[in-house]
């Protein structure tokens, strides 16, 4: 071979590796979308399936958030668990897990719907109906080690995300800084999420201007560009015929104008079918799984278009663009999970004292932490109610050490709750309660709380307790009024009349928190009845009016470990109240009371919920009838009417069954029975033995409480507890 054929051959062969070399880059573009944001994954594990490297991504909200994970190196099928595992009815709400609630906010659990911040005494919303810390708390074990201050092109992933400033009103594209916190600001759907501060700016989802940013990974570099569209269609003139479907046209239209020149830019459009599923639809898995039905259909539609173009270009990822496990996210840090904390910054608060949120972390330097210990730690600081947000920023100072930064956003500290309830006694009872903490000093909690309607109650109460809610000892005032409707029963069942349990209390005391699962509170009260005479009543107790002055011993013993209070599937409710009143206090009725209420609750096989109950109550011979002891309700004894199992001495021991149909639907069924019951009025006592009821219901979740509907078959009367009666009971709303 001569020379020069060989230089030739040589010259073909370098320039046919380096046209080899010069393949396109690729720019994936995931549109926003909600729920739907879930279609993006089967088109991610499609390219993944055929090796197509993607060099640049943007996202806006739904999408910015597969984007950014993608990005970080998980691969479609990670993404797919990860979605998988949330539990998505939990994670739209603020609410930290009950068991890490302290227990003053533990007790006004579910007895309220809506929650407003009291600004200078004037009530106001919150910016959201949810702050997403724990989208926030996700972010940062996804994201873990990944530094705070990161330029996205330095991802595996160069990476974008749109966001849309509030104040100016000006389209952002973000490209550096916080991670967590970028894809916290471009899922900020107006209303729903509160916005978030961006140095100077306030941020909220960027669809609003630009859902589908195929301009942005053009500006990136991108030369041929994917874009998956998750926009629902135009509705046919056939289906506008409701003001409803009107309304939601227009913001179609609104938004297809908006996204008609970035489309017109995309070389391969996936637009996956969403008709009949919605933005909202991560409370229904019947409807996500239609989504990923919808997305792997759209998927594989576009598969030989996606081959095509593997093929004409000979596309293929390189050894480092291979998508890394979870543990491996980024070649920026050392790809361990676990480093030595050298110090914490705290930035932001205000009100609350730096060393307090110090210790309330529960982290010290030269702690070795690694995400899920940095995780737990915040969410019990988030848990205290302090806080609107806590974003957690690390920063690597070597292969071993890290600094951790927190930017607190606190919240007012005055509350203002509003709430209502409903049963077949009482009716409506509307309920009001505001809660102020660390007025005017720090470690003081005041608390006052309103009734009315179906009965009236007011109390008002004062503590000061070590602003951790942890473990503390706490001197305690509480002043305390109620006027609640009472009903007497002959002993043949029949309701005799109505009177008005009237009395005013004030009482002082020291109490002792444990945990945030246990209470004690030992204290004095001073209780001033009054209760007017019943015409024609049978009981000489009631013939005349009472005006009795009672002074009293108190202990009360509480240990709270359930999972919810509307619909519990797992933990433990103790309480336990002593009382004694004795001669030498003062008071109009020496008597003496305990009570012990027990509740026990375990979920097997997901659907199934038992529940295991008991009441015992004891007290000394001359207890005043209205002190008696009335757990006649349907939750604690079916097949009785209110107030009808009232007396001075029961053991009930009972049972109660939950089937789950559905997130929202559970059928319920009861069954009890009332032990060594006794009643004595005006020295007549009623013993009947064996009291008994069961009954069955439908349970419906809703977002404003538990709709109960029950009916119930039990004792007729102390006269003849064997004969029976049936009872038909409705709950709704707030527990009072």
């Amino acid at each position: 071979m001569t020379r020069p054929l060989v230089i030739l051959l040589t010259l073909l062969q370098l320039w046919g590796s380096g046209f080899a070399s010069s393949r396109p880059k690729i720019g994936l573009v995931l549109s926003g979308g909600g729920a739907k944001g879930l279609a993006h994954i089967p088109i991610l594990k499609c390219l993944d399936d055929l090796d197509i490297p993607v060099d640049c991504i943007a996202g806006t909200s739904a999408g910015g958030i597969v984007a950014a994970l993608y990005a970080m190196g998980y691969s479609g099928r990670d993404i797919e668990r990860i979605a998988q595992s949330i539990n998505w009815l939990d994670f739209f709400t603020d609410r930290p897990p009950r068991p890490l609630v302290p227990f003053f906010e533990k007790n006004l659990d579910g007895r309220y719907q809506l929650e407003f911040f009291l600004d200078k005494g004037i009530p106001r919303p919150p910016s959201g109906l949810i702050f997403g810390q724990k989208f926030v708390q996700l972010f940062s074990e996804l994201a873990f080690p990944l530094p705070g201050d990161i330029d996205f092109d330095d991802l595996p992933i160069p990476f974008r995300c749109v966001a849309v400033d509030l104040i100016s009103g000006r389209e952002v594209i973000l490209s550096q800084g916080s991670l967590i916190k970028a894809m916290r600001a471009t899922m900020a759907v107006p209303t729903m999420f509160s916005p978030v501060d961006w140095d100077n700016l306030l941020l909220i989802d960027g669809g609003v201007l630009n859902n589908l940013p195929v301009d942005v990974v053009k500006e990136m570099g991108a030369d041929i560009v994917i874009a998956v569209d998750l926009g629902s269609p135009l509705l046919e003139s056939g289906e506008l015929g409701s003001a409803d479907r009107v309304l939601t046209q227009t913001l179609r239209i609104v938004e297809a104008e908006q996204k008609k020149e970035n489309k017109a830019m995309a070389d391969i459009l996936i637009v996956p079918d969403m008709r009949g599923l919605s933005s909202m639809d991560y409370f229904f898995p019947e409807k996500l799984a239609k989504i990923l039905e919808r997305g792997e259909a759209a998927a594989e539609e576009k598969r030989p278009v996606l081959a095509a173009l593997q093929e004409k270009f000979g596309l293929k990822r390189s050894e480092s663009e291979e998508p890394a496990s979870p543990g491996e996210k980024t070649p920026l840090v050392q790809r361990k999970k676990k480093f030595i904390l050298e110090r914490i910054v705290i930035r932001g608060n205000q009100t609350l004292p730096t060393p307090f949120i110090g210790r309330s972390l529960g982290l010290r330097a030269g702690q070795v932490v690694d995400e899920q210990t940095l995780s737990r730690r915040i969410e019990d600081l988030y848990s205290l109610g302090y806080f609107e947000s806590i974003y957690s920023s690390i920063y690597p100072l070597d292969e071993a050490r890290l600094e951790l930064r927190l930017d607190i956003k606190e919240l007012p500290r005055a509350k203002l709750r509003l709430g209502f309830g409903y049963d077949d006694f009482k009716k409506l009872v509307i309920t009001g309660n505001t809660v102020m903490t660390n007025l005017p000093f720090s470690g003081m909690r005041w608390e006052s709380e309103l009734d009315l309607v179906g009965l009236t109650r007011f109390r008002s109460r004062v503590l000061f307790s070590p602003q951790r809610l942890n473990f503390s000892i706490y001197p305690f005032l509480e002043v305390h009024y109620q006027q609640v409707p009472t009903r007497l029963y002959e002993e043949t069942g029949r309701r005799l009349a109505t009177y008005q349990k009237k009395s005013w209390t004030s009482r002082a005391g020291l109490g002792l928190a444990l945990a945030k699962r246990i209470n004690l509170e030992f204290s004095f009260a001073m209780e001033n009845m009054d209760i007017n005479a019943l015409a024609a009543s049978p009981y000489r107790d009631l013939a005349t009016d009472r005006k009795d002055h009672l002074e009293r011993f108190c202990l009360t013993v509480t240990a709270d470990t359930l999972d919810s209070v509307w619909t519990p599937t797992k933990g433990f409710f103790l309480r336990a109240d002593y009382e004694g009143s004795y001669d030498f206090t003062g008071t109009s009725i020496p008597y003496e009371r305990l009570e012990i209420r027990v509740d026990i609750y375990d979920t097997f096989f997901w659907r199934h919920t038992l529940r295991l109950y008991g009441f015992w109550g004891i007290s000394s011979a001359q207890i005043p009838f209205f002190k008696f002891f009335n757990p006649a309700h349907p939750m604690t004894f079916i097949g009785m009417g209110y107030d009808q199992l009232s007396g001075n001495e029961m053991k009930i021991l009972g049972t109660q069954y939950r089937y789950k149909l559905s997130d929202f639907v559970y059928l319920q069924a009861a069954a009890n029975l009332a032990l060594d019951f006794e009643q004595e009025w005006s020295n007549i006592v009623y013993r009947p033995g064996l009291l008994w009821g069961i009954g069955a219901g439908l349970h419906l979740s809703t977002p404003v409480g538990p709709l109960v509907l029950m009916y119930g078959v039990g004792s007729k009367s102390l006269q003849q507890p064997r004969a029976s009666r049936g009872m038909v009971y409705l709950i709704f709303g707030a527990r009072f």
